[in-house]
């Protein structure tokens, strides 16, 4: 029985950093979205968040360190 060949070409060094890049950017864009709709707007407009402040904050930090996550392993 033979093996088929795979014959789909191995993504680049260059796209990988890339894609990489672009899961970074939507972790960034994603956190900075919730820390300012339900924790900054809240508190400038004279409203309580509740608990939505607080998750808000943890959302912030959790997808920053996603997006420092990815970007550690981009390579040179």
């Amino acid at each position: 029985m033979t093996v088929p060949i795979d014959r789909t070409p191995r993504i680049g060094k260059a796209a990988s950093n890339e894609a990489r890049k672009a899961i970074a950017t939507t972790a960034n864009a994603l956190s900075i979205t919730l820390l300012v709709t339900l924790w900054l707007q809240p508190m400038l407009s004279g409203r309580a968040a509740g608990f939505a402040g607080p998750g808000a904050l943890a959302g912030f930090i959790a997808l920053q360190a996603l997006a420092h996550y990815v970007l550690n392993r981009v390579e040179d």
